[in-house]
């Protein structure tokens, strides 16, 4: 069986799930609002773990050992709705709450697209690069930090304009200026540390890696503004060299990720750069705009994995 992890209002984990009921496969939908008022969870403290889901709507339960993949996009969000639907719990029943689903998925052996810790890990968006360049890949030179004087030295060599937002903002927008622009305005930014980072020129490409397939496209902005929304601009699919997709690969394999998007810039110079990685990346207008298959390459992985797990049950069981 497959789990789809997700509330309601994911249309990304609800695309998931319609296309893996399509295919005739067995999945379940897990809800986390829905914990624990209307959803009863049993397991034990063994490993590999067993328990038991039980809906109170009359719904099938859900047996966990006969879950043998879990498509998960959002692990904090998911934490974070949980009493959503009913009275807002209190901070000790929230962390209660927590801990038992934490604990229950971590002890649940197979699977994950993406791990848990991996998800966790992807909000450290600059520790992300820092492994990324210890493989030998450029990625944009950063600094971090709320004492300016510190930052004009790190950058003081060059005429490019930089990018910066507060740090750890990874849903704001970056800004963009030069350092003597910035200075001009420093009393404008907020208290908190900031990220600096260096603008590399050149098309600005998005890749997703889903297993070994690599789908990707240049993103053509409908305006200025950098960098280039991928919700609202144009997405012109491409084939990347066979240089572009080792680095995707490598890039996913570095941090643990099944399932990620990573954006690039391709200098004029042919060079590739990593400038971001997303592992719970949206994904539907990307696949609408370049007809690419990223939704059912994710499905076909998720059902390998578990037709796979099954399979080899039998065996042992035979």
């Amino acid at each position: 069986m497959i789990l789809v992890l997700g509330t309601a209002e994911d249309q990304h984990a609800a695309a998931i799930y319609n296309k893996i009921i399509a295919r005739g496969n067995r999945v379940s939908y897990f809800d986390p609002r829905l914990y624990p008022k209307d959803m009863s969870i049993t397991f034990d403290g063994a490993l590999p773990l067993t328990g038991t889901i039980r809906y109170r709507d009359g719904q099938s339960a859900i047996d966990l050992s006969s879950v043998n993949s879990v498509y998960c996009r959002h692990w904090d969000d998911l934490l974070a709705s949980t009493g959503a639907m009913g009275a807002v719990p209190d901070a000790v029943e929230l962390r209660e709450t927590e801990a038992s689903l934490g604990s229950l998925f971590r002890g649940m052996e197979c699977y994950w697209v993406n791990p848990i810790e991996s998800l966790n890990n992807a909000r450290y968006r600059i520790h992300q690069l820092q492994m990324i360049r210890t493989q030998g890949i450029r990625v944009p030179e950063i600094i971090v930090s709320n004492d300016f004087r510190r930052v004009q030295a790190f950058f003081s060599l060059t005429n490019e304009p930089l990018l910066y937002r507060p740090s750890g903002w990874n849903s704001s927008s970056w800004n963009v200026g030069q350092i003597d622009d910035i200075a001009r305005h420093i009393s404008d930014l907020p208290v908190t540390p900031v990220e600096y980072q260096e603008y590399i020129g050149g098309d600005e490409v998005r890749a997703y890696v889903i297993g070994d397939s690599v789908f990707s496209g240049v993103i053509e902005p409908m305006h200025g503004d950098y960098p280039a929304a991928i919700n609202s601009d144009y997405v012109r699919p491409i084939e990347l060299p066979q240089e572009g997709k080792r680095i995707c690969r490598r890039v996913a394999a570095t941090l643990d990720l099944r399932f990620c998007a990573i954006d690039l810039r391709i200098t004029p110079e042919g060079e590739f750069a990593v400038v971001d990685v997303d592992a719970n990346p949206m994904f539907l207008h990307f696949e609408q705009t370049t007809r690419l298959p990223i939704s059912d390459r994710l499905v076909e992985v998720l059902i390998a994995a578990d037709v796979d797990a099954y399979d080899s049950r039998m065996i042992v069981n035979a």
